[in-house]
């Protein structure tokens, strides 16, 4: 036979859940507060690896020009 949870098996595992998920968003929120100061920190900020890649293979305007 299948074992038939109960109502209350069911909620205590769900707020378990939360309980859970509240942790890690408390985690999260924290090590992005972090890295903000970090970036803040250092005076500079950072465009991120999809940007730098962008504008590495990209020609701007002003060095098109300079081409020609």
């Amino acid at each position: 036979m299948a074992k038939v949870l109960k109502f209350k098996d069911v909620n205590s595992d769900v707020e378990h859940r939360m309980k859970d998920f509240e942790k890690l968003r408390t985690k999260f929120k924290a090590d992005v507060k972090k890295a903000e100061a970090k970036r803040a920190a250092a005076g500079k900020p950072s465009k991120g690896i999809f940007k730098s890649i962008s504008d590495f293979f990209s020609d701007s305007p002003a060095n098109a020009q300079k081409k020609k």
